[in-house]
């Protein structure tokens, strides 16, 4: 999997390309951290390269969910696949974690939020 990171005001965004599963749990985490010490209280996780997520990867997001909401932040994903949208529903997901048709939808929402 690759990890492509970009700020935007009030915002950092993960571009995420492949299978996103817990061999790229570390990854992932590694980034998560480096976000919230900078003070990025907001993450946007791009998954429209993704086409397959497992259970290891939305545990990751469940637990920085609760990470970020503690810090006064917060997580959403924007773009999912049609299989990847479907894994997510059937864990009720979206109930958690907002998610966005497209990037701008998620910074727009940021704007609303604050």
């Amino acid at each position: 999997m690759s990890v492509m990171t970009r700020e935007y005001p009030g915002a950092f965004v993960l571009d995420l390309a492949g299978r996103f599963d817990s061999s790229a749990r570390q990854e992932v985490q590694v980034v998560l951290n480096r976000a919230l010490k900078t003070g990025s209280h907001y993450v946007i996780f791009n998954l429209e390269g993704v086409p397959f997520i497992d259970s290891a990867a939305m545990g990751l997001l469940a637990l920085n969910h609760e990470k970020f909401k503690q810090a006064g932040g917060r997580i959403s994903l924007v773009n999912p696949q049609p299989e990847v949208r479907l894994i997510l529903d059937m864990a009720a997901m979206p109930k958690l974690i907002p998610s966005y048709h497209t990037l701008e939808e998620a910074l727009a929402s940021q704007v609303q939020a604050e």
